[in-house]
């Protein structure tokens, strides 16, 4: 009898999907883990109810939340920007992607808590694109705009720690959305 329930614990453990590598894998340009631009916006819907959420024009941001750590940290965070491709209003796709989990990660490591003097010796010094005041102080958007990725950090501007890594269209910058990425995040209500 142990035997048999050892054999069926063990393969519920095997029938269990794990995450891979490439789920929490960054592509700039690209895609944020199973996320991708271009993606059609209903695909968003295997995320479940979003949390928050700002439309106008044909255009939308929307927000989901982690599970709240034990230490009692704020959860991590995934914004999404929607808008019609190519001004096609029954077309909406994927355009921007943000998320502060330390999961996510680029392929040469960088991540949410990485230090901007790592991000530098990774991309060179990308230019400071906006400064935005959040909760716990002031905010830092620095723009690979010919890659699509941008670093959200926060303290001085020049200083600081990766606070989000956030994926867009290569060749465009960030701030060109119709409803700019500070201004969203500053309607976000705290998680709780």
């Amino acid at each position: 009898m142990r035997f048999l329930l050892a054999l069926l614990g063990a393969s519920l453990l095997m029938a269990t999907p794990r995450p891979t590598p490439n789920d929490f894998l960054v592509v700039p340009g690209h895609s944020l883990g199973h996320l991708q631009l271009g993606d059609n916006a209903n695909t968003l819907s295997t995320l479940g109810k979003g949390a928050y959420g700002d439309a106008a024009m044909q255009k939308a941001w929307g927000t989901w939340y982690g599970r709240r750590p034990a230490n009692g940290m704020a959860p991590s965070e995934l914004d999404v920007y929607t808008a019609p491709q190519n001004n096609d209003v029954d077309h909406h796709t994927v355009q921007v992607i943000r998320a502060t989990s330390p999961w996510f990660h680029l392929a040469n490591g960088l991540r949410p808590g990485s230090s901007l003097e790592a991000i530098r010796v990774a991309y060179g010094k990308l230019p400071l694109v906006a400064t935005f005041r959040m909760a716990d102080g002031p905010h830092h958007l620095y723009d690979d705009m010919a890659h699509g990725i941008a670093f959200e950090t926060d303290t001085t501007a020049g200083f600081g720690c990766c606070q989000a890594l956030i994926v867009h269209q290569a060749g465009k910058l960030l701030m060109q959305n119709y409803l700019p990425m500070p201004e969203y995040l500053k309607q976000v209500p705290s998680a709780r």
